[in-house]
């Protein structure tokens, strides 16, 4: 199961970035996928317990959208990393250290995704016990919301644009 998900989510990075990686083919990632799953113990039966951790998310049509996808996969390939690098410090086998150049890889054409989910990530953490911290989001709360306002307008246009029906139709005068 494991290295489904993880197989997964390399052809996903694979299929939206248009091009495999240069120094791995995805049999290559698969083999060291299966020999990190037997590293990990992760074909236990209760690895299944709970369900999926990253599959779900990707499945979900909230994350549909290109862009969306590319902020998703960026954290995923940094949790990746971050699990590699913290759990092999002490042995690093060769299949891992190709996971590691592969994954290092794609953070890098993800990088800027990645940037925008540290973003998010930053302010689902903001500490909202603290008095100045909610100072300054209420002295910005305007400006976000004037934000948030342009947004639904062009979204309004957008969809406007979009649909026939709404559109005003030139008729002809034939009354005078």
């Amino acid at each position: 199961m494991a290295w489904k998900i993880c197989l997964f989510v390399f052809w996903a990075i694979g299929c939206s970035s248009g091009q495999d990686h240069p120094r791995s083919t995805f049999a290559d990632i698969k083999e060291s996928i299966t020999l990190l799953q037997k590293d990990f113990n992760a074909t236990l039966p209760d690895v299944a317990d709970g369900g999926d951790v990253f599959l779900h998310r990707l499945k979900s049509s909230l994350w549909s959208q290109d862009n969306e996808r590319k902020i998703l996969l960026a954290q995923m390939i940094s949790t990746y990393l971050e699990l590699l690098s913290t759990a092999t410090k002490s042995h690093t086998s060769a299949h891992v250290k190709e996971l590691l150049e592969a994954l290092t890889h794609y953070k890098e054409k993800y990088s800027e995704s990645l940037k925008k989910a540290k973003d998010i990530i930053e302010l689902s953490k903001l500490p909202l016990s603290d008095l100045k911290i909610q100072r300054k989001v209420i002295l910005e709360m305007y400006s976000v919301l004037l934000e948030v306002n342009k947004e639904e307008n062009r979204r309004k246009r957008r969809s406007r644009g979009q649909n026939p029906r709404d559109q005003k139709r030139c008729r002809p005068n034939l009354m005078g």
